[in-house]
């Protein structure tokens, strides 16, 4: 299978980050900036019999990049010869959003569309159909028992009251943590943090030897929020859900801990100078990968870099570790391993063919296709019991990307319900970040919007 060459111009990134992601989690490294590929096979022995009508399906997402979205279809079409994708890819803010928005007015979404689980599904749910037939027809009556529990608590996430319907079906997962560069360690004799004083004190060495120390990208809203959740992990993994329930206020006292935690990395210097202007893609990754930045909130997806065309030195080599953030100011225990679905597909109701879509999607979640990604380790399956088969990874890379797999049943979910309470959250980082807001403005912010709902 090979795919038809993008119509427009490619403008190549060296390094794009993307979780995902975890708003949109733009984490890619490819030539992916406002770009579009039509997948279509050019192979003889795809072709189908004149005998029997060919099936083609349209899908959009922003994930997963260029090269793994190749792989996966192409294994999806060697096993379905019948059936066809035309790709389309994005990245995701703002050029996903405003397609989706635009095609949703004009009531022409494809057949089949990316999701993230909870305030992206909700948007759009009365566009999708409820597949839960098609998954029990598949793999019975306990077919959710094929994810792990959170992800599990994830597909369902912003469903209207009394909505049992399944709209996202998960194709991979990740877990948050801080990826670190080892040549950075230890060219300045540095070791892994496990206290708030060490995490300090390796930060303070950093910024004194002019090295971003942990690089923050705020004006990304991601970036704010996986932050700010690993921050309630170390407090209470239960209560980022209580808030989102309405079981407890935003403005609880914990939560105000949490958003006081988050504005003292600004105020120690865990953060670099300059952090809430800085963008993960654009100025974090070449930072990072050239010894300039010694630690990122990143996570999972950040193995995929290792199968990129021409990685950079240190990702060749796979310079890096990965460790949880340890206890920030008032919190006693490092955060738990947070995160949940990176992104799922769901079938438009424009679809004609939603037998065929739900082949693609099944493929694309437990199937050659996830199989395919897995093996580019473009980020952690959602079902269970799939690794790579990929033998040219480096063997400390697959340790790592299979530990994060373990981690998920444990994991802390990180996703928002509702989008208005998402913006409002991530709003309420840039102020409380910046200094605009003290932690306490910044909880009610949020809460307001909670009340906005009821």
């Amino acid at each position: 299978m090979k795919l038809k060459k993008v119509v427009g111009v490619l403008l190549a990134l060296s390094m794009v980050l993307g979780m995902t992601a975890c708003g949109g989690d733009d984490k890619g490294t490819e030539a992916d900036s406002a770009s579009k590929s039509e997948a279509a096979s050019n192979s003889e022995s795809d072709k189908t019999d004149d005998s029997e009508e060919e099936t083609t399906l349209t899908m959009w997402s922003w994930s997963p990049i260029t090269r793994t979205g190749e792989k996966m279809i192409e294994a999806f079409e060697k096993e379905n010869p019948g059936i066809k994708i035309e790709f389309s890819y994005y990245n995701y803010d703002p050029e996903y959003l405003s397609a989706l928005s635009a095609a949703a007015a004009s009531d022409s979404l494809p057949d089949i569309i990316g999701l993230q689980p909870g305030s992206l599904t909700a948007q759009y749910a009365e566009y999708l159909m409820d597949y839960s037939d098609y998954a029990k027809e598949e793999w019975g009556d306990n077919w959710i028992d094929n994810y792990p529990e959170m992800i599990a608590s994830q597909i369902q996430m912003g469903n209207k009251e009394g909505d049992d319907s399944h709209y996202i079906l998960p194709v991979e997962a990740q877990i948050i943590s801080l990826v670190y560069n080892k040549n950075v360690f230890e060219k300045y004799n540095l070791s892994e943090p496990t206290t708030y004083d060490e995490f300090k004190a390796v930060c303070d060495t950093l910024n004194e030897n002019g090295v971003a120390p942990l690089f923050f990208g705020g004006s990304n809203g991601w970036q704010n929020v996986n932050v700010f959740t690993m921050l309630c992990s170390q407090l209470d993994t239960t209560m980022f859900d209580k808030a989102q329930a309405g079981e407890i206020k935003w403005t609880d006292p914990k939560m105000a801990e949490a958003m006081a935690n988050f504005k003292l990395m600004f105020d120690d210097g865990i953060f670099q100078t300059g952090a809430m202007s800085a963008d993960a893609n654009t100025n974090g990754t070449p930072a990072f990968v050239s010894d300039s930045a010694a630690m990122m909130a990143l996570g999972s997806w950040w193995c995929q870099e290792f199968t990129a065309e021409d990685p950079a030195t240190t990702v060749a080599n796979w310079d890096f570790g990965f460790f949880y953030l340890p206890p920030v100011g008032s919190a006693t225990k490092a955060a738990t391993p947070v995160g949940g679905i990176d992104f799922g597909y769901g079938i438009t109701k424009n679809c004609k063919n939603p037998e065929a879509a739900w082949k693609a999607i099944k493929s694309f979640s437990s199937g050659a296709g996830i199989q395919a990604c897995v093996d580019d380790v473009n980020n952690l399956p959602a079902f269970k019991g799939i690794e790579p088969k990929n033998t040219e990874l480096n063997p400390e890379l697959v340790e790592q990307y299979n530990s994060f797999s373990k981690d998920l049943d444990n994991a802390m979910n990180q996703r928002i319900g509702q989008p208005t309470i998402e913006t409002a959250l991530q709003n309420a980082l840039a102020g409380v970040g910046s200094g605009e807001l003290t932690p306490e403005e910044g909880c009610q912010a949020v809460q307001d919007a909670q009340d906005a709902l009821s």
